[in-house]
């Protein structure tokens, strides 16, 4: 059984509960889902997928990279243009918004993973503030989904 690991990594920007706030971070959420999620057993398949669609060049793909190379797409929706990253031999999928509330986005995303359904167990394993240059102030929760002694593990972003 694989330990699932999921992060979310928010640059500190209280934009407030606008209605343009509220749909970014709605349209997060749903990209997040509809891509990491459901490709969540195999990120080949959604790399696949995305190679169809226009990648970002090398220089600007790194900021989304974390330090890994790989490659990241530009997503775009009617709230807002949001990017989704994939290091290469990592199992991991980030996405990342631009302008979504961050109070929103954590409730929201707290919501979703602090709770597991059974045989799976929920632990929060990170919730930490940070000063970054490509980002400014950031925040970044991390939850792991587990079966009690399990010896794979897996990560989304």
């Amino acid at each position: 059984m694989k330990i699932l690991m999921f992060i979310l990594l928010l640059a500190v920007v209280s934009t407030g509960f606008s209605s343009e706030s509220v749909k970014q971070t709605n349209a997060f959420m749903n990209i997040y889902s509809s891509l990491c999620l459901k490709h969540v057993n195999d990120l080949e398949v959604l790399r696949k997928k995305l190679s169809k669609l226009p990648k970002l060049p090398e220089n600007k793909s790194s900021l989304f990279l974390s330090g890994y190379e790989g490659d990241a797409w530009p997503v775009p929706d009617k709230s807002g243009t949001f990017v989704v990253a994939i290091p290469n031999e990592k199992n991991i999928c980030m996405v990342f918004a631009r302008r979504a509330d961050t109070a929103s986005a954590e409730k929201t995303f707290t919501a979703l993973f602090s709770k597991a359904k059974s045989p799976l167990e929920s632990k929060l394993v990170k919730d930490e503030y940070k000063t970054t240059n490509a980002n400014g102030k950031t925040h970044s929760l991390s939850y792991e989904w587990f079966v009690p002694n399990a010896q794979k593990k897996c990560c989304l972003c």
